[in-house]
């Protein structure tokens, strides 16, 4: 019986040390892409170039709207003195500019769009590279993304946020 006991307490002490040696070897980092993205060199210009692609598509789409607004104007001044037939035909043409309008707008948000997803996609692939190398170099078994990951609490583990943004400057640097 003692001989079982003494099992029984070398085996609850082995449990209860075992967990906390294996945690002990695992070396575990976040990381904020997000932050990461607006820190970044790179970033800051990528932005400036999407920003310019929007200015310029809203350039455009605005000379539409007041052309349309021009339109309709000369529609309601003109809407005594046309005959019936002038009257549907300047109509028609509005409807056409208008659907013409909205067209080019929602065309501009979708390349928009695609525009920033491929460029995300793109610093996503370079920050997540430069991640991995960060982890094998400083000896990490496991570095998670803060926002991906679900990441709700986190204490006692490095952030490496701020060597990532380093590193892929020096890495990707603007040329």
């Amino acid at each position: 019986m003692p001989r079982l006991f003494f099992r029984i307490l070398i085996a609850l002490c082995l449990a209860g040390a075992l967990p906390s040696v294996a945690l002990a070897e695992t070396k575990i980092a976040v990381v904020d892409f997000q932050q990461a993205l607006n820190d970044i060199d790179e970033g800051a210009t990528a932005m400036a170039r999407l920003e310019g692609m929007r200015d310029e598509k809203m350039r455009s789409i605005e000379v539409m709207r007041q052309n349309l607004a021009a339109m309709q104007t000369e529609i309601q001044n003109q809407g005594a003195i046309l005959s019936d037939a002038a009257m549907k035909a300047k109509e028609e043409e509005f409807m056409q500019a208008q659907m013409v309008f909205q067209q080019a707008a929602m065309q501009a948000e979708q390349e928009l769009q695609n525009s920033y997803m491929a460029m995300m996609d793109e610093f996503i692939g370079k920050l997540s590279a430069v991640a991995e190398e960060i982890g094998k170099d400083l000896g990490y078994n496991l570095v998670l993304e803060v926002n991906e990951s679900g990441v709700v609490y986190k204490t006692g583990v490095e952030d490496i946020t701020a060597e990532l943004v380093t590193r892929y400057n020096v890495k990707h640097s603007i040329k």
